[in-house]
């Protein structure tokens, strides 16, 4: 399953920009309840478990304000 942090701060928000929904091929961004510190409505993640780690939000994001990261399960250490 991916990591995706959103780094609100740098977002212009769904309202102006909202590339993030329009690229997502199983639409995950959804707006947030909360405003950032510049006005703007980041987006939120809706079913993680769906991302494909396509990295399409990384990619057309203009501010740089999605990281996809792929969270790789731990391996077993035999002694």
């Amino acid at each position: 399953m991916a990591a995706i942090r959103i780094y609100d701060e740098l977002c212009k928000g769904m309202e102006e920009c909202g590339l993030c929904l329009e690229v997502c091929p199983k639409k995950l961004f959804l707006p947030s309840e909360n405003l950032n510190r510049k006005g703007y409505r980041p987006p939120r993640v809706n079913n993680l478990e769906a991302c494909t780690q396509c990295q399409n939000c990384v990619i057309f994001c203009p501010d740089l304000a999605i990281m996809v990261e792929e969270k790789k399960p731990r391996k077993m250490v035999k002694k």
